[in-house]
């Protein structure tokens, strides 16, 4: 033993024993064979995985003379000495060394600004969860949005106003609640809340807003920022002062054509679903426009007119906050004679802005938002906006919300039915996404979409209360799925309006046929010998009024379930008629 061997025995004691100082600095520590324990004596000290029955963590630990264990450069503690190890470990930062170029910085410090300039925090955006003018205004509201329950209001300023929904006095729901002087009231125990979560009210204690009780932390709601853009209320789904100063600096990813007066469509309002699968198998399925064929067979597509699709990642770049954006040509016959070509754009969190532009000068945006409420749980806002757009789309989208919404639902049931059985099989795959076999150019956008969730945003999405993707609820059956009420209709103000209007009519019709009916089994009656004309016309109206009744019942029928028979499966051969007619070129 040397006389630094017996120095730092006797002052130290037994110890780790690494060496970490080698020709290159090779990361891996190793025993020293030919000594007891003993430290290290650097400036450093090293950290190395211990594994035991809870799992692997950090700490320092004993190696015995005959154990070699590798380490990395992320496992040694920053300290003097520290950064130069990291850096020459790297093999740029080795090839300058050669070069006789000087490290300005360490690979960890390079390291913790890439993290601070990629890391994706999903409670610092903003999300649309309901269109303005489906919201009350006279009552607390309640919704969801990141798994996050939250009540929404307007109060006495007219502006509206989010917080979780629970009292911090004991927890109730707040969504019980009432508008009471402008604010919020808990129906529990009658305490007010403004819309920054501020409490002004206490009647236990007859405490106001400028009493201590009321000023305490304890007392406050968790309230989140809101704002309005183009027609939706927009969620900020973070709480505390710093969330209000950054929703304050950053504004909402909008696609400003969707708004802009000089496209055709920009005055429509957006329509939105509630659906049954997660968000990212709905986002995965905006991005795959190859489908439209075969799943939409009938409806928006022909198996016949598909067409092999040509997609490339665009700068072949994929960002944390900027997402990536995919150019393709047309996925049918049809189109690819249109000289369609198409921009898809994935705006992280929710945004998807596709541009299908064709040879003619047509120009179509969809405009996508699918916000994430709960596990298993979406809801999606759909906009379509044009420029040169064909004959008659003036006229369509001049078509009443409510009769739009009416007609509107079969492709998006086909979509419903789909995606919500292969969510409970990519739960169960313990492979997960990665079970997904994806060879063809067609899958680029959602492979470049999944590395995007898996690198730049921790792998899911950012549910509160421990949650994931797989905590689904339970499967529902067919006839639960096509349920457009729960879909879409129990929240649409224009739909609920139209079917209390069908309703009435449908009650004043029936009055009608009876009455003419009736009137004309009178006159059958009191002139035995002949069937008079006015009462061949009686009866005419009378049946004719039962007929339309009939016709808005089924209309009614429509906001409230979906078609059972969701796919076109054709049975026999196509056609010359099925190949010849061409399909529609406009569908996303």
């Amino acid at each position: 033993m040397n006389g630094d061997q017996e120095y730092w025995r006797r002052t130290h004691g037994q110890t780790c024993v690494v060496r970490a100082v080698r020709r290159k600095l090779l990361p891996r520590v190793r025993a020293l064979d030919a000594m007891p324990s003993f430290p290290v004596r650097t400036s450093y000290q090293v950290s190395i995985p211990e594994h035991n029955q809870r799992g692997s963590f950090l700490r320092p630990c004993r190696l015995p003379t005959h154990v070699c264990r590798p380490w990395t450069a992320r496992q040694v503690t920053r300290s003097r000495s520290c950064a130069r190890i990291k850096a020459i470990a790297s093999p740029v930062a080795d090839k300058q060394q050669k070069n006789g170029h000087a490290i300005k910085q360490s690979t960890h410090e390079q390291a913790e600004k890439m993290q601070t300039q990629e890391a994706f925090v999903w409670t610092k955006h903003w999300y649309p969860l309901s269109l303005e003018a489906d919201l009350d205004t006279q009552s607390p509201i309640p919704h969801t949005l990141l798994n996050i329950d939250m009540v929404i209001w307007k109060d006495g300023e007219r502006k509206w106003g989010a917080c979780e929904d629970r009292c911090p006095h004991r927890l109730a729901p707040l969504s019980e609640g009432r508008i009471q002087n402008g604010n919020l009231a808990c129906n529990y125990h009658g305490w007010e809340f403004d819309r920054k979560g501020a409490c002004l009210a206490n009647p236990q204690s007859g405490m106001l807003a400028s009493d201590p009780i009321c000023k305490a932390d304890k007392a406050k709601a968790r309230a989140f920022p809101v704002q309005v853009a183009q027609g939706m209320l927009w969620i900020w789904p973070e709480s505390g002062p710093h969330a209000w100063l950054e929703s304050a600096m950053q504004a909402p990813v909008l696609v400003p054509e969707a708004a802009d007066p000089n496209w055709t469509g920009s005055d429509a309002v957006p329509v939105f679903s509630t659906w049954r699968a997660n968000w990212d198998l709905w986002m995965e399925n905006t991005m795959d426009p190859s489908h439209v064929n075969w799943l939409h067979d009938g409806t928006a597509g022909k198996w016949e007119d598909a067409y092999p699709m040509k997609m490339r990642l665009l700068d072949n770049a994929v960002d944390a906050h900027k997402g990536f954006t995919v150019q393709h040509d047309g996925y049918s016959k049809t189109q690819n004679e249109a000289g369609l070509k198409v921009t898809r754009q994935y705006l992280p969190p929710c945004t998807n802005r596709y541009v299908y532009e064709y040879s003619n000068g047509r120009v179509d945006i969809f405009a996508i938002y699918f916000t994430p409420i709960s596990p298993g749980v979406t809801r999606s806002f759909f906009k379509f906006v044009s420029q040169n757009p064909p004959k008659g789309f003036a006229l369509i989208s001049k078509v009443p919300q409510w009769l739009f919404h009416n007609l509107s639902g079969s492709m998006s049931d086909q979509d419903a039915v789909m995606l919500h059985t292969q969510d409970y099989a990519l739960r169960e795959d313990p492979k997960h996404w990665r079970g997904y076999y994806l060879p063809s150019q067609a899958d680029r956008a959602v492979a470049a979409f999944r590395v995007w969730l898996h690198e730049k945003a921790g792998g899911d999405v950012g549910w509160a209360k421990g949650a994931t993707s797989a905590d689904l609820p339970p499967k529902l059956s067919r006839d639960q799925l096509l349920s457009r009420w729960d879909r879409h209709t129990k929240d649409c103000a224009s739909c609920k309006q139209a079917m209390a209007t069908v309703d009435k009519i449908r009650t004043g019709l029936t009055i009608a046929s009876a009455a003419l009916l009736t009137l004309a089994l009178f006159t059958t009656a009191q002139y035995r010998s002949a069937i008079t004309d006015s009462t061949l016309i009686e009866l005419g109206l009378g049946a004719s009024l039962l007929v339309v009744r009939e016709a808005l019942r089924k209309f009614n029928q429509n906001y409230i379930a979906g078609s059972g028979n969701v796919y076109n499966l054709r049975k026999k051969p196509a056609t010359k008629t099925d190949i010849d007619s061409p399909a529609n070129p406009g569908v996303m």
